[in-house]
């Protein structure tokens, strides 16, 4: 039986090895053995030297291979997969509490303009109070002037109705001006407490909510002291801090979760090929 390759040398080489050169090439590690043919300039094995030089490429590409197998199961797809699943499930909670934080957010904005808001209408009120007490403080003085004007003293409003009340009651006989006398003396005390209770609404309740709430001019101190320190100090830290952490995510997902799992579903095919590679060709 003639061998493909009339060099004699080249047969028995062969011979003495038990290999042919379709042997050769498909039993080599994934195609090891085509590369050494490629290496020695795809010279045929035409002589004894050459032929060892074949088995020591072959045997040196065969420990290569066996190395990279060694590799391969060290199990790292395994364990990237399996991190990488952990890190999804917890940045999916993250995405989750972002969503969660923003609503909170919006929610507390909306509750810090409803109440400034209400503050701007209650000013209204407020002003509306605060003219009304002026007026009734405007009319009482006025009926103290009237007062002294036809009683001649200077007393004021309240003693001056009183005693007034008291002379013309001292005139009328036989205890009949008592029931009249009380219902003097508690209109009088009525009008005692007028300038008290206009005094308290006015420095103790009015002036403090204006001052507050409601000035005449510039901010009122709820917004600097309450209103802006939350707006600027909370929310809108909290809204960048939300938006940065979506970011962070989104980066997770495009840059690093979708690539490596590409890469993990490529390693997989290439490992299901070299499996069938095996297989059709006898390797073990």
């Amino acid at each position: 039986m003639t061998t493909s390759n009339s060099d004699p040398d080249s047969a028995v080489a062969e011979k003495s090895i038990g290999l042919t050169r379709r042997q050769v090439i498909t039993t080599a590690a994934a195609g090891g053995a085509a590369l050494v043919v490629s290496g020695l300039g795809g010279a045929a094995i035409g002589s004894a030297a050459t032929t060892a030089q074949y088995e020591l490429e072959l045997v040196k590409l065969r420990a290569l291979v066996a190395l990279y197998e060694q590799l391969e199961r060290v199990g790292l797809d395994a364990i990237l997969a399996a991190g990488m699943n952990i890190v999804r499930g917890a940045l999916d909670a993250v995405k989750g509490g972002v969503t969660l934080l923003r609503d909170g957010v919006a929610v507390a904005e909306t509750a810090l303009k409803n109440f400034q808001a209400t503050l701007d209408a209650l000013g209204a009120a407020a002003n509306a109070a605060g003219q009304a007490l002026g007026d009734l403080a405007e009319k009482f003085h006025a009926a103290e002037g009237i007062v002294v004007a036809v009683l001649g003293t200077a007393t004021p409003l309240a003693e001056s109705i009183g005693g007034f009340f008291n002379a013309l009651l001292a005139k009328i006989p036989f205890g009949i001006g008592d029931d009249i006398r009380r219902a003097v003396n508690s209109l009088i005390d009525l009008i005692r407490a007028i300038p008290t209770v206009i005094d308290t609404l006015t420095n103790q309740l009015l002036a403090p909510l204006r001052e507050n709430f409601f000035p005449t001019r510039g901010d009122p101190a709820v917004k600097a002291n309450l209103i802006d320190p939350i707006a600027k100090n909370v929310l809108e830290p909290l809204k960048k801090t939300l938006s940065d952490v979506a970011t962070l995510v989104d980066h997770w997902e495009k840059d690093l979760a979708t690539p490596v799992q590409a890469a993990l579903t490529d390693r997989q095919t290439i490992r299901d090929q070299i499996a069938a590679y095996k297989k059709q060709n006898g390797i073990a």
